[in-house]
């Protein structure tokens, strides 16, 4: 059964479920950066696989694969300009340099390479989800 979202409600349905994984495929942002930058986000795991740890009402908090860090996304403003379409979501940026941009979300599973059917729940990557803390604290994460 192939993934297919229609709506934040969709996309959050999607996170809860066991081996949720997301993996940026466009940032348009860092797509304007030089050679040297976009090396240094691919280094820092901006590119790399991200499981959901967490999960609450307003937000995800993903690890990312092979990095000790963690990425929160939060979804309690702005998400009506949000777009979704089979496996992906695109999100927009708002960073106020330069011209807009977006981050283009690939929506998958942590056992497959490609979008499919979920893990059984026997499976060794099903992790339970516990809530997220209201506001993390400083310098334990990052941003998108």
């Amino acid at each position: 059964m192939a993934l297919v979202l229609h709506s934040l409600g969709d996309f959050k349905r999607f996170l809860a479920e066991p081996g949720a994984t997301i993996q940026v495929v466009r940032n348009t942002f860092m797509d304007r950066q030089g050679p040297a930058l976009r090396e240094a986000y691919r280094q820092k795991g901006m590119y790399a696989p991200r499981t959901v740890q967490a999960l609450s009402k307003k937000a995800a908090v993903f690890g990312v694969q092979g990095h000790p860090t963690t990425i929160w996304l939060y979804w309690d403003r702005g998400t009506r300009h949000w777009r979704f379409s089979d496996d992906t979501v695109a999100i927009p940026l708002h960073t106020g340099l330069g011209p807009p941009d977006e981050i283009v979300y690939r929506c998958g599973y942590t056992s497959d390479d490609d979008v499919s059917d979920p893990p059984a729940e026997h499976d060794p990557a099903h992790q339970a989800l516990t809530p997220v803390p209201t506001m993390p604290d400083q310098g334990q994460g990052q941003l998108l």
